[in-house]
């Protein structure tokens, strides 16, 4: 689980709380450039590889009342993909505010109607398109 690195917290305890972003995406790489984009885009990112990962740390956030104000979610993972993590968290959400606002990342061009997420990028997708959807779903 990928956290905010240390010069860029102790900047954002200066700055009050910044909006918490869940990034669940398998590929370092991708979910490197979307933690830096989201952090100096505002946010507070915290990244995990898979559906798994990201329950168990929905759990914590509930607990805590930390809660994303929007996910981010790749479709393709192993250990739990996209649409088995969706049907898990709105099955087991006790959170006494609604599910968090779900971005769809994928490379499949199918339909994902079924899967009721709040929007869906393709990948490879420019950083100004998520930034927009990310601004969309959170407003």
């Amino acid at each position: 689980m990928q956290q905010v690195p240390a010069p860029f917290a102790t900047e954002m305890e200066k700055e009050g709380e910044r909006p918490l972003v869940l990034v669940i995406e398998d590929h370092p790489a991708t979910q490197k450039v979307i933690f830096y984009m989201l952090l100096f885009q505002g946010y507070q990112p915290v990244c995990v590889t898979n559906g798994q990962e990201a329950l168990e740390w929905i759990e914590d956030a509930v607990r805590t009342k930390q809660y994303p104000t929007a996910i981010l979610l790749d479709l393709f993972m192993p250990v739990m993909d996209g649409s088995h993590f969706l049907a898990c968290l709105r099955n087991r959400w006790r959170a006494p505010v609604p599910v968090p606002p779900t971005i769809l990342l994928t490379v499949d061009q199918g339909n994902h109607d079924a899967l009721a997420c709040t929007d869906v990028l393709l990948k490879p997708f420019h950083v100004k398109e998520l930034i927009a959807s990310l601004k969309r779903v959170c407003s």
